[in-house]
């Protein structure tokens, strides 16, 4: 049943149990930048919900997380080139946090007569979606079609084809976009004239002809890092470090891009492939791009978009700034306060959209079921 409130159970991190609410508004972003309830609300999202196109990007996350450690702003959006130019910039700003890309033409690579790798001049770009398709990463399916073989040719493969996809932790997939283009291992000629290189990056952390091969599967970490302003799929890097099971390889240390940035926590860096060392944190809950984990925002504040509007070269949206009291079923009659906490904001400037999520929580004597969470009552008032 679709649903705009959802009570649920949970833990913090001590351990405790809790109770939470989680309420979802939806507003149209008007012309001056300030927005207005819309008649029309979207319902929670209980699950993740993939792209049809690909299984490997999520079109939205779940927005049933009763704890988030940082606000995710999200903008599901177009970078448009007001100029007749091969390269132009974007930005998004809110609060204390601003992301920067780089958006380049199409480009390809080659061989120059000294036989050093080259890029080609960019193509001019009018637009490039903010999807992580189009930023660094990808696969190197030419270096791993040995191990496809292998792997298909084992006689247990036939049980677990139809189960799970083997080949989404292959060595030849770039852990923290597999989707993007540019990642390639084994500079074969067949793999450099295929190769596509990404129309999104980072400014500060470009890809070169110097730095465009990573020499081993295990040395991926120290190449560039694709941004973008869309939902991180759970199972990349670093998101997936944080649930405590990922096997990080050896080299990695506290000089990864992510961590030098202040994007990543160095928690990262104790995550094991062994359950009983296992250290969930709750950074994982949140799904948003690198540099869009802000500190909890309250409502009221301004985002600042550049190049990310249909008709605008910069666009400022003001939050709404009401705020919802939260109050989850206390036992015996009563209903407990919560202290009501901004969980994600979405953007979506070609449809004039924003929702915001809320999340409130207050100590439970013990976990709930579906069927008791369903019948339990709560209160949403707003300011």
């Amino acid at each position: 049943m679709e649903t705009t409130t959802k009570q649920i159970s949970g833990k913090n991190s001590k351990g405790k149990h809790i109770l939470a609410l989680v309420t979802k508004r939806t507003y149209t972003i008007n012309d001056n930048g300030s927005c207005s309830l819309s008649e029309e609300q979207d319902p929670l999202h209980l699950d993740i919900i993939h792209h049809s196109e690909s299984s490997e990007t999520i079109l939205h996350d779940s927005d049933l997380y009763h704890y988030k450690p940082f606000t995710d702003i999200v903008v599901k959006g177009i970078a448009r080139n007001t100029t007749a130019a091969s390269e132009f910039n974007a930005a998004i700003e809110i609060s204390k946090s601003k992301l920067n890309f780089a958006l380049i033409g199409n480009r390809k690579v080659h061989k120059n007569v000294y036989g050093k790798l080259v890029f080609s001049e960019p193509d001019t770009i009018d637009e490039v979606p903010l999807t992580y398709k189009f930023a660094y990463g990808g696969k190197d399916l030419l270096a791993e079609q040995p191990l496809r073989e292998k792997i298909k040719n084992d006689p247990a493969y036939k049980y677990t084809e139809n189960i799970l996809d083997i080949f989404d932790g292959s060595p030849f997939r770039y852990p923290r976009n597999p989707t993007g283009k540019g990642f390639i291992i084994e500079p074969s000629t067949e793999g450099l004239e295929a190769l596509e290189l990404p129309n999104i990056e980072d400014p500060h952390n470009r890809l070169t002809a110097q730095n465009l091969i990573c020499n081993s599967p295990t040395e991926w970490h120290a190449m560039p890092v694709p941004v973008c302003s869309d939902w991180v799929s759970p199972g990349w890097f670093p998101r997936v470090g944080y649930y405590g099971l990922y096997q990080s390889p050896p080299t990695l240390d506290e000089n990864i891009y992510e961590i030098k940035k202040g994007w990543a926590d160095e928690q990262l860096l104790e995550s094991k492939f062994r359950v009983k060392e296992a250290k969930f944190n709750f950074r994982f809950c949140n799904g948003a791009s690198l540099g869009l984990q802000t500190k909890h925002l309250v409502g009221g504040e301004s985002c600042r978009l550049v190049n990310i509007h249909p008709t605008k070269k910069e666009f400022i949206i003001k939050l709404p700034s009401e705020r919802p009291n939260l109050m989850v079923d206390g036992r015996n009659g009563k209903l407990l306060k919560t202290d009501s906490v901004m969980h994600s904001v979405v953007i979506e400037p070609e449809s004039k959209k924003l929702t915001v999520v809320w999340c409130g929580s207050s100590k439970a004597i013990r976990p709930y079921f579906d069927y008791e969470l369903n019948q339990m009552p709560f209160q949403v008032e707003w300011n």
